[in-house]
């Protein structure tokens, strides 16, 4: 018996009916398939072999090793053949096969959507790939990535804010002072309102359930590489 690994090549009994041909792996039970012609029988072996160690792969069980193709007996209408599978496209391929799920939303929510077109299927996968810190051609998602993403996205909003308080202190500076030198009292009037609105936003970004929970999420990673 042997773990998982990309390629596997097993014996194979190929028995000839009058109208068609099996094809059986005797070192794994239930794993057969069935063909009108040799060419045929060898594509259709390849993919069940592959569908079939996928399945215990997926199941986390242990993987027989192959026999000895002398030491397998047939009959006269029987003869044995080696079929090779290599495992990293047929992995790619069922992890991105459609899996239907169900969900429920409000009618509301789903009339409007129906209304604006939207597609749920690309929205949910959009928003899960969000949550996981995942893309389309990365699929890990480790710790060490996660924390770093985590921090690239606070960073930013980090930057975003600091840019708009530095346009408005620079506006404070600059525009507060006419050409004669006196201050205008409109134009500061205006500036502190903006300044005032600019830290009302920001605290209700801190307090906000995006910023709670991207906090918390950030403190749970550190605890976690801080343990190993």
């Amino acid at each position: 018996m042997t773990l998982s690994k990309d390629q596997y090549i097993y014996p194979a009994v190929i028995t000839k009916n009058d109208e068609q041909l099996i094809v059986s792996f005797p070192d794994l039970e239930g794993c057969s398939t069935s063909a009108s012609t040799i060419e045929e029988g060898f594509i259709n072996a390849k993919e069940t072999l592959a569908m079939h160690l996928y399945e215990l792969e997926e199941k986390q069980e242990m993987i027989p090793e192959p026999s000895d193709v002398t030491s397998i007996k047939v009959d006269e209408n029987q003869f044995v053949t080696l079929i090779e599978t290599w495992m990293p496209p047929y992995r790619k391929k069922m992890e991105n096969q459609a899996v239907k799920k169900t969900l429920t939303i409000p009618k509301w929510l789903d009339d409007a959507a129906k209304d604006a077109d939207l597609n749920y299927s690309r929205i949910l996968q959009d928003a899960l790939k969000d949550e996981l810190n995942m893309d389309e051609n990365d699929r890990s998602f480790s710790v060490q990535e996660k924390l770093n993403k985590q921090l690239k996205k606070v960073k930013k909003s980090i930057r975003d804010l600091s840019k708009i308080r530095v346009h408005v202190n620079m506006a404070d500076d600059e525009d507060t002072v006419d050409h004669e030198g006196t201050v205008s009292n409109s134009v500061k009037k205006e500036i502190e309102n903006v300044k005032k609105e600019l830290h009302d936003v920001a605290d209700r970004v801190k307090n906000s359930d995006d910023y709670q929970r991207l906090n918390s999420k950030i403190n749970h990673l550190l605890d976690k590489l801080n343990k190993k």
